[in-house]
């Protein structure tokens, strides 16, 4: 009887240094790979982040360009007045359409800049404007 309470002591007294140190390791194992998925996350969005962005005229033409650090999809949202993001805005994409580049420009004839006043970047899926929100380009 005793060697049995003897082993039973020395499985459980092993199981209980083991078991916790095998816990924290494989919680150390998921918090570094959340953070990692966080600060990819976080890669892609500030190498998407249009920057240099011009408005140009010409004659009947207005071009709105602007880059972005890697090659991302981009496009621009027109609207009317500023509720209009809030249901279906104008899309204007740029002249290399839908497939990603670090150069982005985008033209608008004179009827569009005559009837559209609000205008958001849409870059990787995510808006850019005056902290997210519609700008007028006027």
């Amino acid at each position: 009887m005793k060697q049995f309470l003897r082993k039973l002591v020395i499985i459980f007294g092993t199981l209980s240094i083991v078991l916790p140190i095998l816990i924290l390791t494989l919680w150390y194992k998921y918090i570094k790979e959340q953070e990692a998925l966080y600060e990819g996350a976080n890669i892609s969005s500030k190498v998407c982040s249009p920057y240099l962005m011009t408005v140009s005229r010409e004659q009947e033409l207005m071009k709105i360009s602007w880059k972005t650090t890697d090659s991302c999809s981009g496009f621009l949202l027109l609207g009317k007045t500023y509720s209009d993001f809030a249901g279906l805005p104008y899309k204007v994409l740029s002249a290399q359409g839908e497939s990603p580049t670090t150069n982005h420009v985008v033209t608008l004839l004179k009827q569009d800049e005559l009837q559209y006043t609000y205008v958001v970047i849409v870059s990787a899926g995510e808006w850019y404007g005056i902290k997210g929100n519609p700008f007028s380009y006027r």
